[in-house]
């Protein structure tokens, strides 16, 4: 199940940089972070690639959203 850690960026604008942590906190396969300033890190598990690929792109079409950048990537190899 991979999981990456992803850095998103909010608007410089607080109504929409607002709206936008509003719907990245109540989505189930996203856990957030502390925000600082306009930077909020979240952690994202993900059945699989497709998935994973799927929920960023979600992020970075919210109104809200300036930038999704991705800082860590950890995916489980299958045992032997």
């Amino acid at each position: 199940m991979p999981v990456n850690g992803l850095m998103v960026t909010l608007s410089a604008d607080p109504g929409p940089a607002s709206h936008a942590l509003e719907s990245i906190a109540a989505h189930a396969g996203i856990e957030c972070g502390e925000r600082h300033e306009r930077w909020l890190g979240v952690a994202v598990e993900s059945r699989d690639d497709q998935e994973a690929r799927e929920l960023h792109a979600w992020l970075e079409s919210l109104p809200g959203v300036e930038q999704v950048n991705v800082i860590l990537v950890s995916l489980d190899e299958p045992s032997p």
